[in-house]
C-alpha cells in the first residue's frame, strides 16, 4: 500500500506500534491474518498519526488482490441521454464536469468510459444489458437534455447522478450549490448600487435545477430590500418582446439569467449593458471576461461524483439508496463585461441615464 502524501508512511505507523511494516499493511487492509485486537490497536495509532482510508485506492487494490485486472474491474460508465452521441459536449458545464471526473477517476486508478442511451437505441433496458456485460456496475450519469426520469436496472449499479436534471429515480448527487450561486450573484448586482434587480430564466431552466435558484434569488430579495418586490420573469420560453417589456414595466437596472440572447434584445432595444441594465449569468460559459456572473465549479463537481460512486463501490452498496446524499459545491463570481468591477459598475450606476422606460408601480411576477 502505497504512502498517502498527507498522512504518515507505513514505517511510522509500524514503529509506533512497535510491528513491522507489513503488519500495518495488513491491518490497514482488514486483513484476516492480523488478529482483531492488533488490527484495531494498529488502526487506532494509525489515524492518531493522521492517517486516512482512500477508498477509491482500496477498491484499486481489491481488484489487484483477487487476480482480477483492474482496467476491467474498476471500469466506470458515464451515463449520456442527448439527442447525438456527443452534443453534450458543446454545453461547457457538461463538457467540464465531464473532464474533472475523468481527472479524479484516472488519478484513483480507474477508467471512465462514456455511454451513450442511443448506443442503446433509446432504450435503458438494454443499455444496462450492455453495462451488466461488460462487467460495470459504477454509473455517473451526467446531466440530461431534459428534466426527465432514466429507468435503468438500477439493482446492478452503483450510481450517482450530476445536478437534478435526473427526476426520477432518487440517486446520490454532486450538484453546485444554486441557491449560494444566486444569492451570491444578486448580493454582487446590489453592492454595485444596483436597487431592482430581476430574475428572467425559462420554465425548464428552473426544473433542471430543481427551484434553488428562485429560491435563492427570492431569500436574497427578501433579505435585501429589493426595492419594489422580487421582479421574476419565467415563461416557458424566453422571447425577446415579452423580456423587454417586463424590463420596461418593471424598471429593471440588473438582470440575472442562463441565457446569454437577453445581452442581445437589451442592446437591442436600446439600453447600454451595462450602464442601463446590468446582466449577471448563473452558469458562466467561461472564466474569460466577456460575461458576468457565476461559475460553476464543474470540474470540481464531476471529481465529488467519481468520489461518491467509489465509497458505493467499496462498500458494495448496489441499487438505489435508502438515504440519498447530495455534495453541494460552491461556486464563484467572476467580473465580467456585462456588470464590470463593483465600484466602476456602482459610478456608471449613479451617472447612467436610462434609456428603457420604466413603469413606478412593476410588477413583481410575470
Amino acid at each position: 500500500m502505497r504512502r498517502h502524501s498527507s498522512g504518515p508512511s507505513l514505517r511510522a505507523i509500524a514503529q509506533r506500534a512497535d510491528v513491522s511494516v507489513a503488519a500495518v499493511s495488513m491491518a490497514l487492509r482488514n486483513h484476516p491474518r492480523i488478529p482483531d485486537g492488533t488490527r484495531e490497536r494498529i488502526q487506532r495509532l494509525a489515524l492518531e498519526l493522521g492517517w486516512r482510508p482512500n477508498p477509491l485506492l482500496a477498491e484499486a487494490m481489491s481488484a489487484i488482490r483477487s487476480g482480477q485486472p483492474v482496467a476491467e474491474r474498476v471500469t466506470l460508465a458515464w451515463i449520456t441521454a442527448h439527442a447525438k452521441r456527443d452534443s453534450w459536449r458543446r454545453v461547457p458545464f457538461f463538457r467540464r464536469s465531464f473532464e474533472g471526473a475523468n481527472r479524479r477517476a484516472a488519478a484513483a486508478g480507474y477508467r471512465l468510459d462514456h455511454f451513450w442511451l442511443g448506443d442503446a437505441d433509446g432504450h435503458a433496458a438494454r443499455l444496462s444489458d450492455i453495462l451488466v456485460a461488460r462487467g460495470i456496475v459504477g454509473l455517473v450519469v451526467a446531466p440530461l437534455p431534459k428534466p426527465s426520469a432514466l429507468s435503468l436496472d438500477w439493482d446492478h449499479f452503483s450510481a450517482v447522478t450530476i445536478a437534478y436534471s435526473l427526476t426520477a429515480p432518487r440517486l446520490h448527487r454532486a450538484t453546485d450549490n444554486h441557491v449560494s450561486s444566486a444569492r451570491r450573484a444578486f448580493t454582487a448586482l446590489a453592492s454595485a448600487g444596483r436597487r431592482r434587480i430581476g430574475l428572467a430564466l425559462e420554465g425548464v431552466s428552473e426544473r433542471r435545477v430543481n427551484g434553488l435558484w428562485t429560491a435563492g434569488y427570492l431569500l436574497e430579495a427578501h433579505d435585501g430590500g429589493q426595492a419594489g418586490g422580487p421582479h421574476i420573469h419565467r415563461p416557458a420560453q424566453l422571447e425577446e418582446a415579452p423580456f423587454i417589456e417586463w424590463v420596461r414595466r418593471a424598471g429593471i437596472d440588473a438582470v440575472i439569467g442562463t441565457d446569454s440572447r437577453l445581452v442581445g434584445w437589451l442592446r437591442a432595444a436600446g439600453a447600454h449593458v451595462p450602464s442601463d441594465v446590468a446582466y449577471a449569468d448563473l452558469d458562466v460559459p467561461a472564466d474569460d471576461g466577456s460575461v458576468a456572473g457565476i461559475y460553476q465549479d464543474a470540474e470540481g463537481i464531476g471529481s465529488a461524483a467519481i468520489d461518491l460512486v467509489a465509497g458505493q463501490l467499496l462498500r458494495h452498496e448496489r441499487g438505489l439508496p435508502e438515504r440519498p446524499k447530495a455534495i453541494s459545491i460552491e461556486s464563484r463570481w467572476v467580473d465580467g463585461a456585462t456588470a464590470p468591477s463593483l465600484p466602476a459598475l456602482a459610478d456608471a450606476t449613479s451617472a447612467a441615464p436610462r434609456r428603457l422606460a420604466a413603469i413606478p408601480r412593476p410588477v413583481s411576477f410575470d
